[in-house]
C-alpha cells in the first residue's frame, strides 16, 4: 500500500488521505479549514471510493469539488449523510456573503448527495479482493474509523474521543497491523470530564444569580448537543439558536447512534428554539443561549454579544478556537471584530474544555490497544512528542504532499 496526504497530515485540519493498493485509490475525509480566507486542501486524484469519518468541514467541505471532477461514491454513517448537506449548503453561503471564493458551487452540492452510500457501524463494503468496514469513535454522533481488509489490515481513525460522554461511548482500539490516528492533542492532556461540567455549571449559576445570561458559543454538531446534555439536570429557560437547533433535531432520526437517545429527546422537547427575530430577543431575557457560531466568526452569537456586551452576562467559550478567528481574537485581546470595527467584549469571559479529542495519554493506550505493527500520526501539529514515546512500533510522520509506503 501507499498512502499521501493532500492535507492534515503535518497540521490539523483539511484532512485528506488517498490509499492506494494494488487495484484501488481510496480518499479518506477531504476537508477544508473555514477560516478566513477558506484553506483547502490539494486537489484529489481519481479515486475509486471516498470514506468520511464524520461531519465536520475540516474533514468533509471540499467533498462538492469531486463531485464537479468526476466524483465517486462518498460512505458514511446515515448521521454523517444526514448533517454533511447542512454544513456544506452553509459554507456556500457564508463565502458569497463573505465574498471569498470555492472551488465548488451550491449545484455541485446538490449533486453530491447522489452520491452518498450509508454504511452503518459494523457493516462491510466490498471491493472484489478488499473489504471496508466502519466502527464508532466516540467522537461525535455517527463518526467513524475505517478499516481496510486485504492480507492485512489498516485502520484510519479520523478523529476520536476516548471517554465516556452524555452523548457517546468513547472508542474501543481494534486489532490491525496498520494505525493511521490521529494526533491533535499530542502533548496535551484534558482536565477530568467531571471538572470541567462542575466548572461550567457553576459559572452558569453565578450569571444566572445575578440576573444574567450566559451565551454559550458552540459547534453545531457534536459541542450544541453534548452541551445540551450538559445542562439536562438544570431548570435554566435554555434557548438554542442558528445551525445548532437543525442539526439537533436531525439527530432525532438516528436512535441506535446515541448513547441515551431517551434523555436526548427529552431534552430537546424542554428547551427554546429561535425559529425568528421575535424568539431572538426573547431569548436576551432567558438565563442560557447556546449558539453557532462556535468561533465567533459568524451566526447569531455575534447579535448576542451587541446586545449582552455587560459585565452581569456571561460569553462561555467551549471549544478550540483556530487562529485568525474572533475567538483566538477575543482570548488574546479581549475584543471581537463587530461588522468590521474591534469592539471590548466586556462580559464575564471564560474557556471551557469540552473537547471531542483524545489526549495525549488516552491516544498512547488506544494506539497500544490496537496493537499495529505500524503507526502512521497525522492531523497534528506536535506529533513528535507522541511518537517519542511509541518506542516498540514502527512510526511514520507525513507531511502533505508526500507520498510513503506502508
Amino acid at each position: 500500500m501507499k498512502a499521501k496526504f493532500l492535507g492534515g497530515g503535518n497540521e490539523v485540519g483539511r484532512l485528506g488521505m488517498v490509499l492506494t493498493t494494488g487495484k484501488y485509490k481510496f480518499l479518506f475525509d477531504y476537508g477544508i479549514n473555514p477560516t478566513k480566507p477558506p484553506e483547502f486542501p490539494m486537489l484529489a486524484p481519481p479515486v475509486d471510493a471516498v470514506f468520511v469519518t464524520h461531519s465536520h468541514l475540516d474533514h468533509l467541505g471540499m467533498l462538492p469539488w469531486l463531485t464537479r471532477n468526476g466524483g465517486a461514491n462518498i460512505y458514511a454513517t446515515p448521521p454523517t449523510l444526514a448533517v454533511a448537506p447542512i454544513l456544506l449548503y452553509d459554507t456556500v453561503k457564508i463565502a458569497k456573503i463573505e465574498n471569498n471564493t470555492l472551488p465548488y458551487e451550491q449545484i455541485d452540492v446538490d449533486n453530491i448527495i447522489e452520491a452518498f452510500q450509508a454504511i452503518n457501524y459494523g457493516e462491510i463494503v466490498e471491493f472484489k479482493d478488499i473489504s471496508v468496514s466502519v466502527h464508532s469513535t466516540g467522537h461525535l454522533v455517527g463518526s467513524g474509523m475505517y478499516q481496510v481488509s486485504d492480507d492485512k489490515k489498516l485502520v484510519f481513525t479520523g478523529d476520536i474521543q476516548s471517554i465516556d460522554t452524555h452523548m457517546l461511548y468513547g472508542i474501543k482500539p481494534i486489532d490491525t497491523d496498520i494505525l493511521v490516528v490521529e494526533s491533535t492533542y499530542a502533548g496535551k492532556e484534558h482536565p477530568p470530564r467531571v471538572a470541567v461540567e462542575e466548572n461550567f455549571l457553576n459559572s452558569i449559576a453565578e450569571v444566572v444569580e445575578r440576573e444574567g445570561v450566559a451565551v454559550v458559543p458552540a459547534f453545531a454538531t457534536g459541542r450544541a448537543q453534548e452541551l445540551l446534555m450538559v445542562l439536562e439536570n438544570t431548570d435554566y429557560e435554555i434557548w438554542i439558536d442558528g445551525m445548532a437547533r437543525t442539526v439537533s433535531n436531525v439527530l432525532l432520526s438516528f436512535p441506535k447512534y446515541i448513547k441515551n437517545f431517551q434523555r436526548y429527546k427529552k431534552m430537546l422537547r424542554r428547551i427554546r428554539i429561535v425559529r425568528n427575530n421575535a424568539d431572538r430577543e426573547r431569548a436576551l431575557h432567558g438565563d442560557v443561549i447556546i449558539t453557532t457560531g462556535g468561533m465567533l466568526d459568524g451566526g447569531p452569537v455575534l447579535n448576542y454579544i451587541s446586545q449582552l456586551n455587560d459585565p452581569k452576562n456571561g460569553l462561555f467559550l467551549t471549544g478550540y478556537q483556530v487562529e485568525d478567528t474572533n475567538g483566538r481574537m477575543l482570548l488574546e485581546t479581549g475584543s471581537i471584530d463587530l461588522a468590521g470595527v474591534a469592539t471590548k467584549v466586556n462580559m464575564d469571559i471564560k474557556s471551557f474544555d469540552f473537547s471531542a479529542h483524545s489526549g495525549h495519554k488516552e491516544l498512547l493506550e488506544f494506539i497500544s490497544g490496537c496493537k499495529p505493527d505500524t503507526v502512521v500520526l497525522m492531523h497534528g501539529e506536535k506529533r513528535e512528542q507522541l511518537a517519542g514515546e511509541i518506542t516498540d512500533r514502527e512510526v511514520i510522520l507525513p507531511k502533505n504532499g508526500e507520498e510513503f509506503e506502508i
